[in-house]
């Protein structure tokens, strides 16, 4: 099943920008070709761009915390699966600029293979560029260029991105492209790699860059699938960057040994775990059931899988079901998600009462039980989950009047159980 709700992770989160640069790759018009400059001695390295793909497509960079940033040992990958259709807003006294920030665009999704158009309707539109004339856009105690914002689901779907532009900025081009290669995934800021996201003190270049190309085409091979963990993403990744690496700069250094990145993240992971972060109890399960940078080990997987079912927080709980429901980072296993939901379920949680519905009225790990489905319907969809209703008025026809009681009976009897200590 899929989730009742989307999720906005970092939503509305804002990113100013200081890009900077030591090696330009020169866009050429609205096409893909490009004219790499080099600069003796920042040449990047496998391993710096695998590093800087930690950072910035998962989330994990520890420097961007100095720069009002967070970092996230258990990020997932989130791309875009559908075109991308854009709107113009706001000013339009600079064609120039509007003409830049639409080529912009479609130069990075040339180079992520995603389509992009623009809306025929406003309504239809997934991405909007907002342009406006202001002293600077106050992001808490500092003002910002441009920024960003956006939404993506549970699957890593993007969703919708929005893209504010100051006019009234000296440095437009190096806002727009950093901001808009944001809006692809990557997310957040690799500050030692030289790339148009990081924050190098005394670079100033905008264009973007050898290590920013090779870690976009790297996001958007089929192969980096929406939602991936950390170590599955790395584990793949690492001979994508190779490739494009080469493809792109034939004289770039020779590839790394990825482990030692892997043995830094599973060390992250393992703190994250010991501080009660299920997620990451989840990736190191996932890593022990698919080798991702240690050997295979299922005794292990099953003990993480364990341990993350012993959590009280209900969100977390939620999350860990849905994966052992769906069999993403671990073994699908639809019994030990329905007792998941279940508990969670009875706690009052409105999408885990309809999930735990679905697997009731379905038989997935359960016995079939169409009054308790109806009755968790009913419950879900006074929690305004909009499924809920729907499939508590399919239920109700398929139902005879005396079950159809019995299961509105229950529903107003249910109230919410207290969290069993475990």
């Amino acid at each position: 099943m899929r989730p009742a709700k989307s999720l906005i992770r970092r939503g509305a989160m804002t990113m100013a920008l200081v890009a900077v640069l030591v090696w330009a790759l020169l866009l050429a018009g609205l096409g893909t070709s490009f004219a790499l400059v080099q600069v003796p001695g920042q040449t990047p390295t496998h391993d710096d761009i695998l590093r800087g793909f930690d950072a910035s497509a998962l989330s994990a960079s520890r420097e961007d915390v100095a720069y009002g940033g967070t970092y996230d040992p258990v990020g997932m990958i989130v791309k875009w699966q559908k075109p991308i259709i854009y709107k113009i807003e706001g000013l339009r006294s600079r064609p120039d600029a509007i003409n830049f920030a639409i080529a912009t665009l479609q130069q990075q999704a040339a180079l992520a293979g995603i389509e992009v158009r623009a809306a025929r309707a406003p309504s239809e539109a997934n991405y909007a560029i907002t342009f406006r004339n202001v002293a600077g856009f106050n992001l808490g105690d500092r003002k910002a260029v441009c920024f960003l914002t956006y939404n993506f689901n549970t699957s890593g779907h993007m969703q919708w991105a929005a893209l504010q532009i100051n006019l009234a900025a000296p440095s437009l081009e190096r806002c727009v492209r950093h901001e808009i290669l944001h809006g692809f995934g990557l997310m957040n800021h690799p500050h030692r790699l030289h790339s148009v996201l990081s924050y190098h003190v005394g670079d100033h270049m905008a264009e973007i860059t050898e290590a920013d190309i090779v870690m976009l085409r790297s996001l958007y091979d089929p192969r980096i699938r929406p939602a991936m963990s950390r170590l599955a993403a790395l584990t793949i990744v690492d001979s994508l960057i190779e490739a494009n690496r080469r493809a792109l700069n034939p004289r770039a250094p020779a590839k790394t040994d990825p482990m030692p990145v892997l043995r830094d993240v599973i060390a992250d992971l393992d703190k994250a775990a010991a501080g009660g972060n299920v997620r990451a109890m989840m990736y190191l399960a996932e890593a022990a059931w698919q080798g991702y940078g240690m050997p295979k080990d299922p005794a292990r997987m099953a003990a993480w899988i364990e341990r993350a079912s012993a959590t009280r927080d209900v969100v977390a709980r939620f999350d860990l079901a849905h994966a052992l429901g769906s069999g993403r980072y671990m073994p699908k296993d639809n019994a030990r998600a329905a007792v998941l939901y279940r508990r969670n379920a009875e706690l009052g949680h409105a999408v885990s009462q309809n999930n735990y519905a679905v697997m009731l009225r379905d038989g997935l790990g359960v016995p079939v039980d169409r009054v308790a489905a109806l009755t968790w319907f009913t419950l879900a969809a006074r929690g305004n989950v909009a499924s809920a209703e729907r499939s508590r008025q399919a239920l109700m026809q398929n139902l005879p009047p005396a079950e159809q009681q019995e299961a509105v009976r229950r529903a107003a009897a249910w109230k919410p159980a207290a969290e069993a200590a475990r």
